[in-house]
């Protein structure tokens, strides 16, 4: 730890590795803290904890001592993660998030895994990409949050950091289902950003800002459910008029209806995957679109896209959908490895699907290019199952209806 030179004392340090950039400056820090500290060579010289009673180290006094820091998070604001109404890797995610522990570009950067030059947010590329530019301060991101106060009628100046954010998020309203709504919409939107983050930096894929909105929709409609509160509204519902999603308890509406038809929703076997398509068509604006969902044998979303498609009629397009959410499996190895159960509502797609030859004549290219993937690409069927399992494959090909490109997202 040190020597003494003469009647002065040296520190002398070692360190289990070598030190970067960022830990000079903190060694910096701490010598000159300690030019001013010297044993006493009269007495008997020993290392005390002084934020425990007992001088000794415990991971109680740490923690209190790191709370009481204003470079940390407090305890009081961590009480409000854990509440249930996201799921949990959401919640640590926040968490972190708070915490400044994401691995940012800038954060990289400061720890010389990446260089300077490749620090910028992937959003704007005009400032350096930490927690609270990338969650708040950039364009982008303070465009989505006002969105989201747009469509209750407020206006509010963002806060400096993320944690004051979190801190300040409450909503003066007496329906208790909406005050939940609007603190789960705090780790959506913060989520989202993170996910429209990464895809943009690791695969090249960016959505469109009304293409967020309509993810942000889709997953608090999603995990309102699994908070066995009444709701009465569908996906598509809320995604054409979100004002719905307040004063909802306060209606005492009728038990939702959404729920009654997922129950018709079977799961795959163990290790199988299951694709739901759906197919809509508007006879009066002459446009069709399609949509479809992929889930595992827990219900867990893992893939779904939306997207408009030239006009067909409804069997033609329901065909199309099966044709498009093969394609996507085949663009995945990790998906194609499993078996897959492709599963829609329109029997007379299903037959075409299955049949060795035939089908309509203007459907050959996709019928053939289907009925090759089963049997030779893939381990996979595709089955016929009524309207009552497509709620959610239904809802985003209405979506698709209002769309001008295709929105796919993996979650």
């Amino acid at each position: 730890m040190g020597f003494w030179d003469g009647s002065r004392w040296l520190w002398s340090l070692e360190w289990k590795r070598v030190l970067r950039p960022h830990d000079l400056a903190e060694q910096g820090r701490l010598l000159s803290l300690l030019d001013s500290v010297a044993p006493d060579p009269q007495c008997t010289n020993k290392f005390i904890w002084a934020p425990d009673k007992n001088d000794k180290f415990s991971v109680k006094s740490l923690t209190g001592l790191l709370d009481s820091s204003s470079a940390v998070v407090p305890s009081e604001i961590f009480k409000n993660i854990w509440k249930g109404l996201v799921p949990h890797r959401v919640e640590i995610f926040i968490w972190f998030a708070l915490l400044g522990k994401l691995n940012t570009r800038g954060k990289l950067s400061r720890l010389s895994i990446i260089p300077p030059y490749e620090a910028s947010c992937v959003f704007c590329r005009d400032h350096i990409e930490f927690e609270d530019h990338l969650f708040i301060h950039c364009d982008f991101a303070r465009g989505v949050w006002n969105w989201w106060l747009s469509i209750w009628g407020l206006r509010w100046v963002l806060p400096i950091s993320l944690k004051d954010l979190f801190s300040q998020w409450h909503c003066v309203s007496s329906d208790y289902l909406f005050k939940k709504i609007w603190r789960a919409s705090f780790f959506i939107i913060v989520w989202a950003l993170w996910k429209e983050r990464n895809a943009r930096i690791f695969r090249n894929l960016s959505c469109s800002p009304q293409q967020i909105h309509d993810l942000i929709l889709l997953r608090l409609c999603w995990w309102i459910r699994g908070w066995k509160d009444p709701f009465p509204y569908s996906c598509n519902e809320v995604l054409q008029k979100p004002l719905c999603l307040k004063g909802i308890s306060l209606a005492r509406t009728k038990p939702p209806t959404i729920n009654a038809l997922n129950v018709s929703w079977s799961p795959p076997s163990h290790l199988s995957l299951k694709w739901n398509t759906d197919a809509s068509y508007d006879p009066l604006c002459n446009l069709s679109a399609i949509g479809g969902v992929l889930r595992n044998n827990m219900g867990n979303f893992i893939c779904l896209f939306s997207s408009p498609i030239p006009p067909l009629e409804i069997n033609s397009v329901e065909v199309y959908a099966i044709y498009r959410v093969i394609k996507i499996t085949l663009s995945s190895p990790e998906i194609s490895s499993h078996h897959i159960i492709f599963e829609s509502d329109s029997a007379n797609a299903v037959r075409w699907c299955n049949d060795k030859a035939g089908g309509p004549w203007n459907l050959n290219f996709m019928l053939n290019f289907i009925r090759h993937a089963i049997s030779s690409q893939l381990n996979a069927q595709v089955i016929h199952k009524g309207r009552s399992s497509n709620a959610v494959a239904d809802s985003l090909a209405k979506q698709g209806l209002r769309r001008e490109n295709e929105f796919i997202a993996w979650l």
